[in-house]
């Protein structure tokens, strides 16, 4: 029988290797450490010597130090899904526990030594190590140590077993052990040699390289340069160390050697195994790293995190103390934040559950204009062609829908996209409802309908209104999925339709182009003014519109590729892999930079809008449906507002019809509301900003003061960002009942807010959303997350999504000392009424 020992390298500040990996079969072999296996999915065999054990899903086997064993997968699917904690002896050493001397049984299969209870601290700490290892969590080294003590005493407790020892095979398998241990340190010295072994432990070389052979079934020469081959692999895998480099560091007397060890060994070259397995690292996190098993794996490891209910560390932080002076007014400001709301396909403002929910969000809030896809549409059947090969528009449906959108007191801001069908060049299209993004066959044709239109609106609402309205042109035609033509030929559609529209009215509003960050802006912008330059007539963009969700591209990723490949506003696989969502800062920095770059649009100062953003461009992110949304909204727009004329949250409702629907009422849907108008708490964010004063007073990280005449406004939020893991578009620790636990620094956080300047009578009103108040999402899953909701649970749900409030009657003579608290996620609105 051949086997080999395995040596376990850690990390300088963790005495702990946990990783996840895929299973199918692992021969015979040994290394020093205990090592613990977790079966997160599939069926595994352990063989230890000639006994056999059979583990499923959740089970936990030991594997003690210098124990023999064999690992096989049994999984009939798939390959098995397991979880490997090695631990380090030498640490466990330093605080009195030596466990190299000591031999445990633990075999959760095994009823009578392995307690449930037991068993589910044990995959409660595994869990949390795991958790903390890939996000990174603060003072993770030494939470992990802590967590590794604890197992520890557990081991030492519940499953330490006396030792059966055969003293003669002991003595040589233990010398075995020790010099195979010393070729395993030495093996990078190029020089090693067999005498070198045989000097070391006193024997005759001759009789080593025999004794060598018989044991471990090959010979010196060729365990030595597997050893120094394996350690070699992870070089080429992290580092940009040349080949030579490489071969050098790891001992082999050069490259050509290397070369001759690798393909005996693997079948291929350094240079092909390096362009296969690269692997980018940030922060010692490997890019990849998660992609050696499925997101549902991970989700049966973290379900263990939950143990007697939320498992999040809250700590209190220490009260902060703000001083405002009352009488120092910065600046009028203007709502832009309620200034555009967004919906995603046009024909949803024919259903009359969506004019209820339009109707709710305008009583409370009041949108200035709303924005969505698809005014041409073929389900509006606008573009109509007969038999006999003629054609004809229809605007019938289109006048309905703007009928709707104007009783309910918001405007249109209208998306000039995508191309009926019988238009279209292509067959490509978007979206379940199969939009069209393609140019047209016929431009004559096109520029007819566009005309048509126009001529349509003002002769039914008149030149003054329709002059009140926003016309955008495409919808990110920068990313090939909205755009199936050249960037001449969408730059030839836009100057076309830019002359159809001034044709009739110079003064109508034009713009564009709803680009998504990612964009090369300055390549846009350089291939728009070469081409407006060329024109007959004054070619500009009347506004400037763009899309910002709170992504990034992962860094070291080639931006060739991500052109290729980058829709963010899809579920796509390929595109997911080379983006990912930024941290709390980012989603503000993007506008920033976007603004900055897009002045190259402009002749002179023009309107600027954004017309799509959020958190995560997922239509099914469940944090979507949680409090989070609310610190998230209010955070971003206090930040932003001040620098556009609009910002457009998508969506305010998740009747949606871009992607196929969730049967869960909190399916993680875009909306402010679920598709059967139940308010979620983002949906309070902006009914507090609607809230706010007319004058500045004060902002500040987490919090803003307004006025409007006599009384006052204070908007507060506790944000928290989400961690590494979900960033990267693993939601693995999320489950439909379970949303919260993908956030690291969850605090309390207490205020003391002066207020100077202040005087009178006042009655104080705090409205409050939080876990236990205004969110409809944690109220369903307190009474059970069902799935079928009865009109009783609706009318439950519906109260409980208000928001919590408490009113107080105060005097003050030149200052006031508010005193608040908000729990992790919750957002407060604080106003000062004056009372005569």
């Amino acid at each position: 029988m051949q086997f080999q020992y395995e040596q376990i390298n850690y990390s300088a500040d963790l005495p702990v290797n946990i990783f996840t990996q895929t299973v199918e079969r692992f021969p015979y072999h040994w290394h020093e450490d205990t090592e613990i296996l977790l079966v997160l999915e599939g069926e595994l065999e352990i063989r230890i010597d000639r006994n056999s054990y059979k583990l499923e899903s959740g089970d936990i086997f030991l594997v003690n130090g210098n124990e023999l064993h064999f690992i096989h997968s049994h999984t009939s699917y798939g390959k098995t899904q397991v979880l490997a904690m090695q631990m380090d002896s030498r640490f466990l050493k330093e605080h009195g526990m030596d466990i190299e001397q000591k031999r445990f049984y633990l075999n959760s299969r095994d009823e009578y030594n392995a307690p449930k209870v037991v068993m589910d601290e044990l995959k409660y700490i595994l869990a949390n190590m795991m958790d903390l290892v890939i996000n990174k969590k603060s003072l993770f080294q030494l939470k992990i140590k802590k967590w590794l003590l604890e197992l520890a005493v557990i081991l030492l407790e519940h499953f330490e077993v006396k030792a059966k020892v055969d003293d003669k095979q002991l003595d040589n398998d233990q010398r075995l052990l020790e010099i195979l241990k010393f070729m395993n340190k030495n093996c990078m010295k190029a020089g090693l040699s067999l005498q070198d072994i045989a000097d070391e432990f006193n024997l005759n070389p001759q009789y080593l390289s025999r004794y060598f052979k018989a044991k471990v079934g090959v010979s010196f020469k060729k365990k030595l340069d597997n050893m120094r081959l394996n350690k070699s692999l992870l070089a080429l895998q992290i580092t940009d160390e040349t080949v030579t480099e490489i071969a050098l560091k790891y001992g082999f007397p050069d490259s050509k050697a290397y070369y001759r060890v690798f393909k005996e060994v693997l079948g291929t070259t350094p240079r092909e195994y390096r362009d296969a397995y690269k692997v980018e690292v940030e922060n010692n996190i490997s890019k990849d790293y998660l992609s050696i098993n499925s997101n549902e794996s991970l989700a049966n490891l973290f379900k263990y995190l939950k143990k007697g209910g939320n498992n999040q560390e809250i700590q209190q932080r220490e009260s902060q103390s703000v001083t405002v002076d009352l009488t120092k007014t910065k600046r009028s400001i203007n709502h832009t934040f309620t200034n555009l709301l967004t919906f995603g396909y046009a024909p949803l403002a024919l259903r009359n559950d969506f004019k209820q929910q339009l109707n709710q969000i305008q009583k409370e809030i009041g949108f200035k204009y709303v924005r969505f896809h698809g005014i041409f549409a073929d389900q509006l059947l606008v573009y109509n062609i007969k038999s006999d090969g003629t054609y004809y528009f229809n605007f019938n449906n289109v006048d309905v829908i703007i009928d709707h959108l104007l009783e309910a007191k918001v405007k249109p801001f209208i998306e000039i996209g995508f191309m009926p069908k019988d238009l279209a060049t292509t067959e490509h299209t978007i979206f379940s409802w199969e939009a069209y993004v393609s140019p047209p066959k016929q431009m004559e044709r096109w520029k007819e309908l566009i005309e048509t239109f126009v001529r349509h609106l003002i002769n039914r609402y008149g030149l003054d209104e329709v002059r009140t309205w926003y016309f955008e042109f495409w919808n990110e035609p920068e990313v090939p999925f909205f755009w199936r033509g050249t960037r001449e030929e969408f730059l030839t559609l836009f100057a076309e339709t830019y002359k159809s529209i001034k044709s009739i009215d110079s003064k109508m509003k034009l713009g564009g182009f709803s680009s998504i960050n990612f964009a090369n802006y300055q390549s846009w912008i350089d291939d728009f003014n070469q081409f407006a330059s060329k024109t007959e007539i004054d070619l500009d963009l009347d506004f400037f519109a763009f899309h910002v969700y709170n992504l990034t591209r992962k860094p070291n990723v080639d931006r060739q590729v991500n052109k290729k490949t980058s829709y963010e506003g899809i579920n796509s696989v390929t595109a997911f892999k080379t983006i990912m969502i930024g941290d709390e800062q980012n989603l503000t920095l993007n506008i920033d930079s976007v603004i900055e770059k897009s002045r190259g649009f402009h002749k002179d100062t023009k309107e600027i809008w954004i017309t799509e953003w959020n958190g995560n461009s997922d239509s099914q992110d469940l944090l979507h449906d949680t409090c989070y949304m609310a610190a998230f909204i209010a955070k971003n727009a206090i930040e932003n507002f001040e620098k556009v004329n609009g910002m457009g949250y998508w969506t305010f409702t998740d009747l949606f019809e871009e992607f196929k629907q969730k049967i869960h009422l909190f399916h993680g849907g875009f909306g402010l509301m679920t598709y059967n108008g139940i308010k979620k708490a983002g949906y309070h964010a902006f009914y507090f900003l609607s809230k706010l004063g007319d004058e500045l007073v004060v902002k500040t990280e987490n919090m803003i003061v307004t006025k409007r005449g006599v009384d006052y406004q204070i908007l507060i939020f506790n944000y928290s960002h989400p961690n590494y893991l979900y960033r990267t578009f693993d939601y693995s620790q999320l489950s439909p009942t379970s949303r919260y636990s993908v956030f690291d620094d969850e605090k309390v956080q207490a205020y003391q807010v002066t207020l100077n300047g202040i005087h009178g009578n006042y009655r104080m009103k705090k409205q409050y959303v939080n876990r236990e108040q205004g969110s409809s999402y944690d109220a369903w899953v307190d009474i059970g997350a069902p799935v079928d909701i009865d009109d009783e649970t609706v009318c439950f749900l519906r109260g409980k999504a208000e928001p919590g409030m408490k009113i107080e009657d105060i005097t003050a003579n030149d200052t006031y000392s508010l005193i608040t608290e908000l729990q992790p996620h919750e957002i407060q609105l604080i106003e000062f009424k004056k009372r005569y």
